[in-house]
């Protein structure tokens, strides 16, 4: 069973694990070029989680997919950008959608009307998903740019969220207890 939630800081060492496991191509299309694998333990070093929320999709309790979504109000008041990665075993799967939808919905209700999210030309996914979720997408120096305009928050945006971090809770103990049944038998 796959499981979407929220990343907690303690786990900074499974969103590492997982940016390192990416192949070279997919690597290079969630960073917009080439990283290697010190400039990645940087990248995860330097997470502000005052500013920053991630979403991840487990599989077997091990991270296979995330979402990283930065703002910063000083700098860019109401607006983040985010990022993604998934492993190729998961991709395909409608899990970039399901963080995509999902990481809007928090961005929408921490009061961020403007969500960026910059892709390679040749990355057909991600801009068919911009395009699912209403991006405005324009070619910025080579680039592909995408722009979510998001409403306020309201009730029911509140809720939903609420509810999916409650579910993606349930379903990570669901999935322990699952795993510890499974070795339980298997000894």
């Amino acid at each position: 069973m796959t499981v979407i939630r929220k990343i907690m800081p303690t786990e900074l060492s499974q969103y590492r694990a997982h940016l390192l496991r990416l192949d070279r191509t997919d690597r290079y299309s969630r960073f917009m070029g080439t990283l290697s694998d010190e400039a990645v333990e940087r990248h995860c070093a330097a997470i502000d989680w005052g500013r920053t929320i991630l979403l991840g999709a487990f599989e077997g309790g091990v991270l296979r997919g995330a979402v990283e979504l930065c703002g910063d109000r000083i700098l860019w008041p109401n607006q983040a950008e985010f990022g993604i990665g998934i492993e190729k075993a998961l991709q395909g799967k409608g899990i970039g959608s399901t963080l995509v939808r999902r990481t809007l919905t928090a961005a929408r209700n921490r009061g961020i009307r403007h969500v960026h999210m910059m892709c390679l030309p040749e990355n057909a996914r991600m801009r068919a998903l911009a395009r699912r979720f209403g991006g405005r997408i324009a070619l910025d120096g080579g680039e592909v740019a995408a722009m979510f305009e998001l409403p306020p928050p309201n009730q029911f945006s509140i809720a939903l969220e609420a509810l999916e971090d409650g579910s993606g809770a349930f379903n990570s103990i669901l999935s322990g207890v699952s795993g510890l049944q499974r070795d339980r038998l298997a000894a």
